[in-house]
């Protein structure tokens, strides 16, 4: 029996919140880079490994980089995650005043570390 790693689970869900967060299906998913709709199935499980073409195809066609989907280097906190998830079912004026909101805190923040 196999047991899955916790990166393997990880990186199954942020392929899946990618996908999804763009509103391919896994079908689409599967054609773009060349496997079975299964695969792209097991892959968002975590019980099938992907190969580095793979998720450098995934990253292009999600418009994220490899570190973001894999969960390495900066800015991977999951409330940016969730941020952006919840703001992708507003309407483009929304997003735009979340976008100034989130720009008006920034300047804030930086006021207060002067």
């Amino acid at each position: 029996m196999t047991t899955r790693a916790p990166v393997e689970d990880t990186l199954g869900m942020r392929l899946k919140t990618a996908r999804e967060y763009r509103g391919l299906s896994q079908d689409e998913v599967a054609r773009h880079i060349g496997v079975s709709r299964s695969a792209i199935s097991l892959m968002e499980s975590g019980t099938r490994r992907v190969s580095a073409a793979e998720l450098s195809q995934l990253a292009g066609l999600y418009k994220a980089t490899m570190e973001s989907l894999t969960g390495d280097g900066p800015g991977n906190d999951e409330t940016v995650s969730m941020v952006a998830r919840a703001a992708a079912d507003l309407s483009e004026k929304d997003r735009d005043e979340v976008l100034r909101f989130a720009e008006f805190l920034r300047a804030r923040s930086a006021d207060e570390q002067t």
